[in-house]
């Protein structure tokens, strides 16, 4: 077997794993994100202010609060959280 062929075979099946890979990094991340929602919402109210997040250390929801509050209501949801982290993964 030449070298060429071999190094062929390694890149088709690491491009087959990619997309397994890509979805499982989403669904660990998506987990993570879940749990730390949950932990940094202290009144229950389905969303987060921004002192809920810094007070969960949820830093970078912290540094991108407006971005992700599509809304301006001053709050940020789960579901805006997960819209913005989807979009991190597409």
């Amino acid at each position: 077997m030449t070298t060429a062929f071999r190094i062929a075979i390694l890149l088709a099946a690491a491009a087959a794993l990619t997309p397994a890979a890509h979805a499982q990094s989403y669904d660990m991340a998506l987990s993570v994100l879940t749990s730390r929602f949950k932990s940094s919402d202290k009144n229950g109210d389905g969303k987060l202010s921004l002192q809920e997040a810094k007070d969960g250390g949820m830093s970078r929801v912290v540094a991108n609060f407006t971005t992700i509050d599509t809304d301006k209501d001053g709050y940020v949801t789960f579901a805006q959280l997960k819209a913005e982290l989807e979009a991190r993964y597409k």
